[in-house]
């Protein structure tokens, strides 16, 4: 699939949502249509991805730091997370085995040690693409780490083989992603997961424009069709 393509399907399948095609930026400024975003900002690769991990090296290596100053969540938010894998098993993922995960965009690990070691998986890798972060995972997560295998790489050079993971969890990291590199991780997810097991994108999304762009750490909010729609095109269900 060429980058013209995927915009086209893209465009496409929008031009009928309810948020339309076109996003701005954190600054409530204009940035353009789906095409717009992909050509003028995603296209460097290297610009895009070497500014998120520029932000994420300057982040401390806490609760806080991963919740951008908000680790009050942290609690609620980890409750419901597994309150949801639990819901899963019990219904429409009865072959669902709390048994290998992968943490993507993990930080220091806070969804390991807060959802997936309290729920007893046997292992749990943990994928962060600042080394800053990454380094400092072991001691946050404390004795149970002999449990966990650490990567230090991008989502977007990702490449674990096949039927290996019961549960991949990506949380509030895939608007780090270009458009095709979000479908092309996608795509490896599904590929990579165990009889029963779900890739879980648990994240934002904004209700009034397809896109909201912010230029400080490059990442991008997606409306929730948008996302959908990347889904679909990634052969996920």
């Amino acid at each position: 699939m060429t980058m013209t393509s995927l915009i086209q399907r893209l465009e496409t399948t929008l031009s009928s949502s309810p948020t339309g095609i076109e996003g701005i930026d954190s600054e409530d400024d204009r940035v353009g249509t789906i095409g717009s975003l992909n050509r003028d900002y995603m296209t460097n690769r290297q610009g895009w991805y070497g500014a998120a991990l520029e932000y994420w090296d300057d982040t401390e290596a806490t609760v806080d730091g991963m919740l951008g100053g908000f680790a009050q969540l942290s609690p609620s938010d980890l409750a419901a997370s597994q309150r949801f894998l639990r819901y899963l098993q019990d219904t429409t993922r009865p072959d669902l085995r709390f048994e290998v995960s992968c943490e993507c965009g993990a930080g220091i690990g806070r969804l390991t040690k807060g959802v997936f070691l309290p729920l007893n998986f046997a292992r749990c890798d943990i994928v962060e693409v600042s080394a800053e972060l990454i380094s400092q995972s072991p001691d946050y997560i404390g004795d149970l780490a002999s449990r966990c295998r650490f990567y230090c790489t991008g989502l977007q050079d990702f490449v674990p083989k096949p039927n290996t993971y019961d549960v991949i969890w990506v949380q509030w990291c895939i608007g780090y992603l270009t458009d095709m590199d979000c479908v092309k991780f996608l795509m490896r997810m599904g590929a990579c997961l165990r009889k029963g097991g779900v890739v879980v994108i648990k994240d934002n999304t904004c209700e009034n424009d397809a896109f909201v762009l912010d230029r400080e750490d490059s990442s991008v909010t997606r409306s929730l069709d948008y996302l959908l729609a990347l889904v679909d095109i990634a052969g996920l269900r």
